[in-house]
């Protein structure tokens, strides 16, 4: 396979799935080129396989990759294929690697690191775009964080401007995007705080340090880079994705599959999924987090398959614009302005799941298949009060830590604890702002895409967050972590119970000893004082 971009000159018409029998969806893929950027991410894996698996009448995909590592982006594209969530895609759908090639690009350079030979291939050839590209580190520097996820936004408008025959440009962002300053937040546009070209001027006239020392007063209201960047690249859809069949998917935090390809995969530890990996394997014991606010958390097989939906959709409301606005004037009016939908893909309107519910499914089903990795039985406490989670945070976790790592340095191995530790703390604090509120994400888009869909494009591409079972979902939301982050197979499981077991009686004598400690303190400043 070639690092870049294979040419199909003769596309053989053979290889287009009937129309037979598909559905709407998959019929709208039939025959077409989509372009995919993030396809080495987490969502952009899954929209990869579902596109290849499910709509296999696809004519080819093209993924932007980047040199990573040290490693080429041929290397990284063929190691692409080895995650267990392809392997389905590949039993279905042997071929699979007739329909996909790699582009050799970057996000941070201009033009996506395209050479102009390949992107004037991609003008004549791509129908349907979907940007999943972008940094999604909440405490990402500035300067990266704006050419990644606004200027690479910029650069693939501008690109697909010239796109002879494209049917739908379909751009991931979050929905929290916006949370900064308001507490519901609707499927419109909103008023940016900036513009990525004056930010961009901005970052490019100061130098690292110094951005780095001004990001706290940048942000104002917003939490972190990730949030703010994410704002700011919609904004920029108005300008540069002015007349472009595109639009906009916004999801809330984004966890394990629920059900395909593989159910409970996962390949990252961000968000929630950082937060069960850690309690799963004991270092994390305490979570800044208000048990009563709404962890607004969707599978990610949900995203993909609102994503793969939504560029139908799009291009739908595209053809009804264009039908009904024609070039002329009609009777000396201006023709309406297309407004590109946005899909606020969010559970907390049709089935809101609590912290406290999240904690207590995901200990309810850790404790049934506990990891032999393990160094502390699995327990979680959630504390709104930041007063109380630093007292519970040095108790739980600095002082353990201390007494590990002092003990690691008498006989003479590596101390990593407290290192440990001190990076966890700050991924909680990061956390923290969107464990102790919650916000009205208003979903009507969503719905109402669901609500067009046929049956048989419902069943295909399942999205119904109003259906999900929370109960069902964490039993394989655990193993999943256990499997795919922790890394600890599943015929460890009797071990690791019984292990769990001697973890729990060390806990509890610990708390005893402690316990009676305190009172004997307790005893001795009575008769002192008495």
């Amino acid at each position: 396979m070639p690092a870049d971009i294979k040419v199909m000159d003769n596309f053989d018409s053979n290889n287009q799935s009937t129309t037979h029998d598909l559905s709407e969806i998959q019929s709208f893929y039939n025959g077409t080129t989509v372009f995919l950027t993030g396809a080495t991410g987490f969502v952009g894996n899954l929209i990869l396989e579902k596109l290849i698996r499910t709509c296999s009448g696809v004519k080819q995909i093209y993924v932007l990759i980047r040199e990573k590592k040290g490693k080429t982006t041929e290397d990284r594209f063929k190691e692409l294929f080895n995650d267990p969530v392809f392997e389905l895609m590949k039993k279905e759908q042997p071929n699979y690697l007739e329909k996909i090639t790699a582009v050799i690009g970057d996000c941070c350079l201009p033009n996506l690191g395209i050479q102009e030979q390949y992107r004037n291939i991609l003008k004549n050839e791509v129908n349907i775009v979907i940007h999943s590209a972008a940094t999604v580190r909440f405490d990402e520097h500035l300067r990266k964080a704006v050419n990644i996820n606004i200027i690479a936004l910029q650069d693939m408008l501008k690109m697909s401007q010239a796109m002879k025959d494209l049917k739908a440009f379909v751009h991931i962002s979050t929905a929290y995007s916006n949370c900064a300053g308001r507490k519901v937040v609707d499927e419109v546009f909103y008023k940016p705080p900036i513009s990525g070209d004056n930010l961009l001027q901005l970052v490019n006239s100061l130098d690292d340090d110094y951005i780095q020392r001004i990001t706290p007063s940048l942000l104002k209201e917003w939490p972190n880079t990730y949030a703010m960047t994410k704002a700011i690249a919609e904004g920029e859809i108005a300008t540069y994705g002015k007349g472009l069949p595109v639009g906009v998917i916004r999801p809330s935090m984004i966890v394990a599959t629920d059900n395909e390809p593989v159910t409970g995969w996962i390949n990252n530890i961000y968000g929630p999924t950082g937060v069960v990996a850690a309690t799963g394997i004991g270092l994390m014991r305490c979570m800044c987090a208000d048990p009563d606010q709404i962890a607004d958390i969707v599978p990610g097989d949900y995203i993909s398959n609102a994503v793969v939906a939504s560029a139908w959709d799009i291009h739908n409301q595209w053809k009804e614009y264009k039908n009904t606005n024609c070039e002329v004037e009609v009777d000396g009016l201006n023709k309406e302005q297309y407004v590109p939908p946005i899909y606020n893909v969010v559970s907390s309107n049709s089935n809101p799941l609590t912290w406290g519910e999240f904690s207590m499914f995901n200990k309810k089903y850790g404790c049934h298949v506990p990891s032999v990795k393990a160094i502390w039985p699995f327990m979680l406490r959630l504390s709104k009060n930041k007063y109380e989670y630093t007292i519970l945070c040095f108790l739980l976790h600095i002082i353990p830590a201390f007494i590990i790592d002092s003990l690691a340095k008498l006989t003479g191995r590596k101390p990593q604890l407290m290192d440990g530790y001190r990076k966890m703390h700050k991924f909680s604090e990061v956390i923290a702002y969107f464990a102790l509120q919650s916000w009205t994400f208003h979903d009507n888009n969503t719905k109402l895409l669901i609500k067009n869909m046929s049956k048989l494009d419902q069943s295909l591409f399942r999205f119904d967050v109003a259906k999900l079972d929370w109960n069902e979902y964490f039993k394989k939301h655990v193993l999943g972590i256990r499997l795919y982050i922790i890394k600890d197979p599943m015929d460890t499981v009797p071990e690791a119970q019984k292990r769990n077991t001697k973890l729990y009686m060390i806990h509890y004598t610990l708390v005893s000893i402690l316990v009676a400690l305190l009172m004997l303190v307790v005893y001795g400043l009575f008769l002192l004082f008495v």
